[in-house]
């Protein structure tokens, strides 16, 4: 089954597969179309008010209920004789199974599920609300062909619509064509996907956002499915928080935010995606059954919403300021690490012996030159990290690079021209002046850590 824009295109593709079959042994027949005239071209007699059944077996479930209408060029649902119809007409109660083999055959169920037990009253109830509307879906009319005032044309412009939608029941998504030529604007039903929520609680701005992944889904299954040429691509979402995740930084939020947006963010771009209001989303009547839905050719269901027909300025705007949501934010545990100052107050101590004493452990004994070597360094690092602790830090990072002789502070910075490093302990020194002499060993090439009685001192501490 196939669809081609012409009839001369329909008889010649039909003749060459024909031939192909033919140099196999096989021969081609029962060809059938919505043209006489293909059908005439082709050798066939003129089939008048006969059906198609889009699967190969008619009263199977695999037909799904879909038949196709050659004399009206249009789609129909039946119901397969072997239903009973007391159970259609709602005289008796059914089984789940029977309710499960009914809802496959309207593409609402799953096969596998086999109860035999009686639903309860509440079910019940619903079941005949459900079975009222057979009688309904049996009158549907879809026309086959997507356009019928637009033309073919490669510059038109063909948008694909997107609605996405979820309730506490499940997720919805469809899809739409929208034809525009010289003014002229057509839109036509192309699919529908529909999900039930989990058994497990979610909540509805989580089901809001599968929905989105949904109709991603859909929207990549159309344009892999047709051969025509989409110019653009509109995702219309109802739940200002999808628009949100979408237009943040994903990583921010929970795993099951932060997966799912990365899928639509991989197959959909941040610009393809629109927030509308409720009651202008089409997807609504398949997540919300609260009145039996409408089955009329003119409905939005089928011809899409009213505002798809207007220029795209009269379009729903977007969600507003809101660019982020604090709705499934990534949980953050921060540590607090209380530290106890070395010293309390330098102020309290008018002697450098008695400070630099007090900072020792306390042992037993004189006090060795190591230790109060170890307890001088000490206070070098305290007080060079409160007053340049960003140059340390920067520093310190060259440090353990392999090219430890880069300066890594801006020339703006006041050590700059000192050339400082980091030594063996971790004190902050300078080497001297650009352009002038640097002290340094002879041999080692080092730079010369001079003992403070010399008159100029080679460590920076704050004033």
């Amino acid at each position: 089954m196939t669809s081609i824009e012409t009839e001369e295109e329909a008889v010649k593709l039909a003749d060459e597969v024909r031939w192909i079959h033919a140099q196999g042994g096989f021969e081609i027949r029962n060809w059938l179309s919505n043209s006489s005239y293909v059908v005439k071209s082709l050798h066939e007699e003129p089939i008048v008010e006969k059906n198609l059944s889009v699967g190969p077996e008619m009263s199977t479930e695999k037909v799904l209920g879909m038949w196709w209408d050659t004399t009206t060029d249009t789609f129909a649902f039946k119901l397969s004789p072997k239903h009973d119809a007391e159970l259609l007409s709602g005289a008796r109660i059914p089984t789940k199974r029977e309710v499960l083999r009914t809802l496959m055959t309207m593409r609402f169920g799953a096969p596998y599920l086999m109860w035999d037990d009686e639903i309860n009253a509440r079910l019940s109830e619903k079941w005949l609300t459900w079975i009222e509307t057979l009688s309904n879906v049996r009158q549907v009319r879809i026309p086959r062909c997507y356009r019928t005032t637009t033309s073919a044309e490669s510059s038109n412009s063909i948008e694909l619509h997107i609605f996405c939608d979820a309730s506490e029941n499940g997720m919805a998504a469809v899809g739409y064509f929208r034809f525009e030529e010289e003014g002229k604007v057509e839109c036509a039903l192309i699919g529908s996907k529909t999900r039930v929520a989990p058994l497990k609680f979610l909540s509805i701005p989580r089901l809001e956002l599968q929905a989105a992944v949904v109709g991603a889904r859909l929207a990549g299954s159309i344009v892999s499915s047709h051969r025509i040429r989409i110019t653009r691509r509109i995702f219309w979402t109802d739940s200002r928080d999808v628009v949100c995740w979408l237009r943040s930084d994903h990583r921010r939020y929970s795993q099951f935010v932060a997966f799912r947006i990365s899928e639509l963010l991989d197959t959909t771009e941040v610009g393809e995606w629109r927030w509308l209001p409720t009651k202008q989303n089409v997807a609504d009547e398949g997540t919300k059954w609260q009145r039996l839905p409408d089955f009329q050719p003119e409905s939005r269901r089928f011809r899409g919403p009213d505002f798809l027909q207007e220029p795209e300025n009269s379009w729903p705007g977007d969600a507003g300021d809101q660019e982020t949501t604090m709705e499934e934010i990534r949980a953050s545990v921060l540590h607090h690490q209380g530290t106890k100052p070395l010293i309390i107050s330098f102020e309290r101590f008018s002697k450098w012996k008695r400070l630099l004493r007090s900072k020792t452990t306390l042992v037993r004994g004189a006090l060795t030159q190591e230790e109060l070597k170890l307890a001088e360094n000490t206070i070098y690092r305290c007080v060079q990290q409160q007053a340049f602790p960003d140059k340390v830090r920067l520093i310190r990072s060259r440090v353990k690079e392999d090219s430890p002789w880069e300066r890594t502070l801006p020339k703006s910075s006041a050590l700059y021209n000192l050339n400082p490093v980091i030594d063996e302990h971790g004190v902050l020194r300078m080497r001297g002046r650009i352009g002038t002499c640097e002290w340094a060993d002879e041999a080692t090439k080092d730079p010369v850590i001079l003992p403070r009685h010399h008159h100029v001192t080679n460590l920076l501490i704050a004033d």
